[in-house]
């Protein structure tokens, strides 16, 4: 039986099982022992220097292929969202989409012009507190720009060795000759982060995604909740949204234990 906002449940599930695969892809790149380190020795008249590389294989094209599936199936979920709550409160859901913005000043605008207005006040109270714009809430404007960008350019992560390996400097009769101890395919972390241009530079790929479907996951609760649905679930779950909608969030599930 559908409940309340199911067909945005359904999109963060595949979001997840996405997510699940993407694991398993950045898992094998890694088994794959894609860095190697090496010591070049150069033999001139003032004597000998040292080079050290190192060689990084590149990610594979389908880890930035499944990203875009996780991202794209978390902003069809906030697009679902919005179309039901309009449908609740009565309005036509043509045109309807979750409305994000350049700025503070333009969300209004933007609320009226994607619809949403039609979902009712409390649904724009809501809505508003979720700051869908640039320099309000980062978190989930970046799940729009991620959207865009995967339509209309390849997103490929990066990946980088966060340690290097052991070097001996000296043979022991004191000789100076470097030499990597141990197996030099064998870094002792490698992670795989988003690409400098999506505006996650610095970012570990993994962790961040698992944020954002928490994210999302904990907006379209707010949504159930002020719809007057149960919740999926009679727990009191921790949640872990913006905090702009983490108080909302815990009146609700407070209010649904007291009834219990």
């Amino acid at each position: 039986m559908q409940t309340a906002l199911s067909a945005s449940d359904t999109k963060i599930q595949r979001a997840r099982k996405h997510l699940a695969e993407l694991e398993s892809e950045v898992g094998n790149f890694v088994a794959s022992r894609p860095v190697k380190f090496n010591f070049e020795t150069i033999e001139n008249s003032g004597g000998r220097s040292f080079n050290f590389h190192m060689h990084m294989a590149p990610v594979s094209e389908n880890v930035g292929a499944i990203v875009g599936d996780v991202i794209h199936n978390l902003r069809a979920a906030l697009d679902l969202t919005a179309t039901e709550m309009v449908r609740k409160g009565g309005g036509d859901d043509k045109g309807v989409c979750f409305p994000f913005c350049e700025s503070a000043e333009d969300l209004d605008g933007t609320i009226k012009k994607r619809n949403f207005d039609k979902a009712g006040a409390e649904a724009v109270a809501l809505l508003q507190t979720l700051k869908p714009y640039r320099n309000g809430n980062a978190a989930l404007r970046v799940i729009h720009d991620l959207d865009i960008h995967d339509k209309h350019r390849a997103l490929i992560p990066t990946a980088m060795s966060a340690a290097s390996p052991v070097v001996r400097m000296w043979d022991d009769d004191g000789t100076i000759n470097p030499q990597i101890i141990g197996d030099p395919a064998a870094p002792t972390d490698i992670k795989v982060m988003f690409p400098n241009e999506v505006g996650l530079q610095g970012q570990e790929l993994i962790p961040t995604l698992r944020e954002l479907v928490q994210l999302v996951d904990d907006i379209v609760e707010a949504f159930r909740s002020l719809a007057g649905k149960e919740s999926r679930t009679n727990e009191v779950a921790p949640v872990t949204g913006p905090p702009q909608i983490l108080e909302l969030l815990r009146r609700n599930q407070s209010a649904r234990a007291s009834e219990g």
